[in-house]
């Protein structure tokens, strides 16, 4: 059996090795492999697309390898593992509410707070939070649906998908 997997992995010297000594330990052959050194995500880390053969139990093991080591894996054979969504969050945007609004995003199940960018106005109601977020496991819409319900408790305007 072949798998074909996009992971994405931080910039530092061996990331690549610690995935791929444990990969060919459990007997899994890596047969392609394409590091996009100079094609970086908004958090700095690197795209790394390969293919791994082996029988059905070892390739499922080589995922839970992966997983354990908390690399994001973006896609399992052309099927979205992870998904992208950037959210403005406008409205009286003091620090005490804002704060709240990202710790019960970060909260919340299978997501993950990719970035925040506040620009904070002559005014707190003129001021804008970009928020970027990425969900797994297919939950982006219940998530964004979450992430409204927090906006609107604490008096914000959410203007999603932008």
């Amino acid at each position: 059996m072949r798998l074909k997997l996009l992971i994405e992995l931080p910039d530092t010297p061996g990331q690549l090795l610690n995935i791929l000594k444990p990969l060919s330990s459990l007997g899994a052959n890596v047969s392609t492999i394409i590091h996009e050194h100079d094609n970086r995500t908004s958090d700095g880390k690197i795209p790394v697309y390969f293919t791994i053969e082996g029988s059905r139990d070892i390739l499922k093991r080589g995922l839970d390898i992966i997983r354990e080591n908390n690399i994001d894996i973006v896609e399992i054979d052309g099927v979205l593992q992870k998904e992208t969504e950037t959210f403005l969050i406008l409205g009286d945007i003091s620090t005490s509410t804002i704060m709240d609004t990202i710790h019960r995003i970060d909260e919340l199940n299978d997501v993950k707070i990719a970035s925040v960018d506040l620009n904070i106005g002559n005014d707190l109601q003129e001021s804008v939070c970009k928020v970027v977020v990425e969900t797994k496991n297919h939950r982006r819409l219940e998530a964004s649906r979450q992430i409204q319900e927090i906006t609107k408790e604490n008096d914000l305007i959410l203007i999603k998908q932008i």
